[in-house]
């Protein structure tokens, strides 16, 4: 029998995975979905989660300047490479954010949301437990690898199931194929999309500590499922593992 994603125990198995139906969230299948794992980039769909909240609340639009502070421009790649005092969109560094996966990016918008870096990261963390993720926590708005940034296959699936339902408007942001800068066009990471019949986003994350992560969901005859593959060895194997 299926069992609820707020209501499910731990069972022990092989490197972390969950598959969540959207519209009812019940759990269609799970493994080790309790093993606390660092998230990589996968961290973005936190970021992107305030984002949402404060554009749907109108404290931000997406035509909000996001500035580059030295701080930003710093950050290790993956990144745009913005020099300090450079200003894009909140809606053109969203898709940046998700697509390319810009370290550089994600700290910018944290500084245009919270003030700070720190004070976006309370709000990632206190969002967190709002949401239920009680195996999660947040030390940076990029997933950068660091003692203290951890989360689980469960509590990702969550946010993104609460993602999926609460900000339908935005969805497109993760189903692009690409983003360009009008220099140069980066391809989304997430090689499902525009490949796998109904696939329609999330994220994608990897660090050397991680191995290769990714955030899928899909709709075919109106179902949508989404599954989270952590783990994986290759970038190949986690979009194996997530088709």
């Amino acid at each position: 029998m299926a069992a609820s994603i707020m209501a499910l125990t731990s069972v022990a198995a092989a490197n972390p995975k969950m598959v969540v139906d959207v519209k009812t969230g019940r759990v269609i299948a799970h493994q080790e979905a309790f093993r606390k794992w660092y998230p990589a980039s996968l961290t973005k769909l936190m970021t992107a989660y305030i984002a949402f909240s404060a554009m749907k609340s109108g404290k931000l639009s997406p035509d909000t300047p996001v500035v580059f502070s030295k701080h930003a421009s710093d950050q290790p790649a993956s990144k745009m490479y913005f020099k300090p005092g450079s200003k894009l969109t909140l809606d053109s560094a969203l898709k940046l954010l998700l697509i390319k996966s810009a370290n550089d990016v994600a700290v910018a918008i944290a500084e245009t949301i919270g003030g700070t870096e720190g004070n976006f990261v309370a709000q990632m963390n206190a969002q967190a437990a709002r949401l239920g993720m009680s195996s999660t926590h947040f030390i940076n708005p990029n997933g950068l690898p660091g003692a203290g940034q951890y989360t689980t296959a469960r509590d990702l699936a969550l946010l993104a199931l609460i993602i999926k339902r609460e900000f339908p408007d935005y969805a497109s942001y993760f189903s692009l194929e690409g983003v360009t800068t009008g220099k140069k066009n980066y391809a989304n990471y997430n090689m499902l999309v525009g490949r796998f019949e109904g696939a329609d986003g999330m994220k994608t994350g990897f660090i050397c500590a991680s191995g290769f992560n990714q955030v899928s969901s899909a709709k075919r005859d109106g179902r949508q499922v989404i599954s989270v593959v952590l783990g994986s060895d290759s970038l190949a194997g986690r979009t194996d593992e997530s088709a």
